[in-house]
């Protein structure tokens, strides 16, 4: 947790009623339920651990266990209106598999918890073209050479559709994994089958309910998976923050969405980043 991150919590605390709908009563309940997440916030954890219980609270003022059910079928209702054209396109390019991870990488703006607005065919059509503040292609094409199997970890609920396109084209057996309950928009079992990645992975749940990756909460199938996975790629700024200092060579993809972690980086905020990070030295 950074100091930055409690201004960010009340914004995405009021950015949510707001996207729900909720009156300003309803509103008030949520900033003052989001006072009482920062009191108890532990600063030891990083954001998407603390971020479980800011997601509890505005599911428990809204009275809906999963405030984002229906903004999650439409987001993958519109990414699966796209999946024809964009397999079309990334097939017609001279490195596919370089055009799917762009692909990939741009489908993570689908994010609910930083920004309500995004224009996702802009995204789409800037997708060739944008310069990513690292590029570990070359690596990550001599890792997959050498892989029997890949854990691919999802992230949010119509980005997963771009996940799918990229799956279709690394040629090696895929194991998906998707949150381990409802929380934001992120992917969950039922999410990922309305995406279609059960065609192209076997799905399987990390089950941790953090919008990220908290290896000691999750079960010990799934660590058990990525510790022994040849190969990880990892989908998404709240999967990065969890699993940045994890002793293995991890392939993050995503958007850099705040200025904590882009100054964490080095890296330019809203720039796009494919590649792994050093391992920690104890």
């Amino acid at each position: 947790m950074h100091f930055d991150c409690v201004s960010c919590f009340l914004r995405q605390a009021i950015r949510t009623g707001r996207l729900l709908g909720c009156p300003d009563e309803c509103l008030w309940e949520i900033v003052r339920g989001c006072g009482g997440v920062l009191a108890g916030v532990n600063e030891g954890f990083c954001p998407p651990q603390n971020a479980v219980a800011l997601y509890d609270m505005i599911g428990e003022k809204t009275g809906r266990e999963d405030p984002f059910s229906e903004i999650k079928r439409q987001s993958t209702r519109q990414v699966l209106a796209l999946y024809p054209e964009l397999k079309k396109r990334i097939k017609a390019e001279a490195d596919p598999i370089e055009a799917a991870i762009r692909f990939s990488a741009c489908g993570n703006v689908i994010d609910y918890g930083v920004s309500a607005e995004f224009d996702l065919l802009k995204e789409v059509d800037a997708a060739l073209r944008s310069p990513f503040s690292k590029w570990d292609y070359p690596l990550f094409l001599k890792r997959l050479e050498n892989s029997e199997w890949i854990l691919f970890i999802g992230d949010n609920c119509g980005e997963a559709v771009f996940d799918r396109l990229l799956i279709e084209r690394l040629g090696k057996p895929v194991k998906f994994a998707v949150r381990g309950g409802p929380i934001i928009n992120d992917v969950t079992m039922q999410d990922a089958v309305e995406s279609g990645l059960d065609k192209v992975s076997e799905i399987v749940s990390t089950g941790c309910r953090a919008p990220g990756v908290v290896i000691n909460e999750c079960s010990s199938r799934f660590r058990e998976l990525f510790y022994t996975a040849p190969l990880v790629i990892s989908k998404g700024q709240g999967n990065f923050e969890t699993l940045n200092n994890e002793d293995r060579e991890i392939f993050f993809i995503f958007k850099i969405k705040c200025e904590v972690v882009a100054g964490f980086l080095g890296s330019a905020l809203n720039s796009m980043f494919f590649g792994t990070v050093p391992l920690q030295v104890e």
